[in-house]
């Protein structure tokens, strides 16, 4: 799915730091989720007026990374957070 002009809003999450990583409790599956702290970064990026393709920008400039495979991997993860309920697509 292209989901690159999507534009993504939090669900009910909570997100605490464990060990010097987080975890993301998802309060309407009652699921937990261990991130990284860049995947951290990004969910908190989630503003619900920015698209994926937006985001995925920010973070090519801010970090001089690739553009092209930054997003189809911004792509692919938001993909697996919303089959995880942690995101919804306005």
């Amino acid at each position: 799915m292209d989901n690159l002009n999507l534009v993504p809003q939090k669900n009910n999450i909570r997100i605490k730091e464990q060990e010097g990583k987080y975890v993301i409790f998802n309060l309407e599956t009652s699921g937990f989720h261990m991130i990284e702290q860049d995947a951290k970064e990004v969910i908190d990026k989630i503003d619900g007026i920015s698209t994926v393709g937006e985001i995925a920008e920010f973070f090519a400039k801010e970090r001089n990374l690739p553009i092209d495979e930054l997003k189809n991997d911004f792509s692919n993860y938001f993909n697996g957070l919303e089959i995880r309920k942690i995101i919804s697509f306005k």
